[in-house]
């Protein structure tokens, strides 16, 4: 076998390796949305198989017992509440830390990243008893607290990033008069835009399809608790379950779509410019 059919041989057995991964992966979605399109009997008897018709009564069904609009709302202002807080604080945090070489900045710096080790189950009552106590335990309520676990890591891909921004930039705009705020949000964070791009996504997937922290915090009110009302002790209900997942999937999964190109790329930067 020459070099250039053993290439065309090695590149086509890389593609069917790489096309059987990609369905192993997307399968459960595939499954997801079949039983969606089902009725629980077919479901039942043939949980694998494609849906012989279109059966939309369990989207119907989802959208009424999750009171599918307000739950969205509900979800939507986390989110949105939650990661412009954690962008806005974790940039300027990050920016302030990496102009500062003194050893105080790189102190805290260390406590931004030795937050990253510490597991959410370790923190996990505290927070629940500290909600208790400060009267957070609604939906704007919960917002700080993922302020607060989300900062750490936003600031360490954030710090990474600012430090390959050149600070002739910022010295042009200081020497014009600009003062240290409109430096940041004029200069800096404009070009800050990819690694911007790239929390968003990662934290809006978190804050959007978070179960543990508003279970035991606010109880009920966002669409992945209203999820639990199709899987009683008793009875589980497939179908409306189902198409429940699909439903709150959607708006994230669009989101991702359209920012999802800058992932790789913000996280390499930060990297290697860290």
């Amino acid at each position: 076998m020459n070099s250039a059919n053993e290439q065309f041989f090695r590149r086509n057995i890389l593609t069917v390796v790489m096309a059987v991964l990609a369905l192993a992966f997307f399968y459960p979605v595939i499954f997801v949305i079949f039983n969606a399109l089902k009725p629980e009997a077919q479901i039942t008897l043939h949980p694998m198989a494609p849906p012989a018709s279109l059966y939309l009564a369990n989207f119907a069904r989802a959208w009424t017992v999750m009171k599918f609009p307000a739950v969205f709302a509900n979800t939507l202002f986390i989110t949105a509440a939650g990661l412009g807080g954690i962008v806005l604080a974790s940039s300027m945090a990050a920016y302030a830390l990496a102009r500062d070489d003194s050893r105080l900045s790189w102190i805290l710096y260390g406590f931004f990243v030795f937050a990253l080790v510490i597991p959410f189950q370790i923190i996990m009552v505290p927070i629940a008893v500290l909600a208790a106590d400060l009267k957070l335990t609604s939906i704007p309520g919960i917002i700080p607290m993922y302020w607060g676990l989300g900062i750490p890591t936003a600031v360490f891909m954030f710090h990474g990033f600012v430090k390959g921004v050149p600070r002739e930039l910022e010295e042009s705009a200081a020497i014009d008069g600009a003062g240290q705020f409109y430096v940041f949000f004029a200069v800096v964070f404009p070009l800050l835009k990819t690694i911007v791009a790239t929390v968003a996504v990662i934290d809006a997937l978190w804050l959007w399809n978070d179960f543990l922290l508003p279970l035991i915090v606010v109880k009920e009110g966002t669409i992945q608790l209203a999820q639990m009302a199709f899987n009683g002790q008793f009875l589980k209900e497939y179908g409306p379950m189902s198409a429940s997942l699909t439903l709150s999937a959607l708006p994230i999964v669009l989101f991702y779509l359209g920012l999802q190109k800058y992932i790789i790329k913000g996280i390499a930067a930060g990297a290697v410019k860290g």
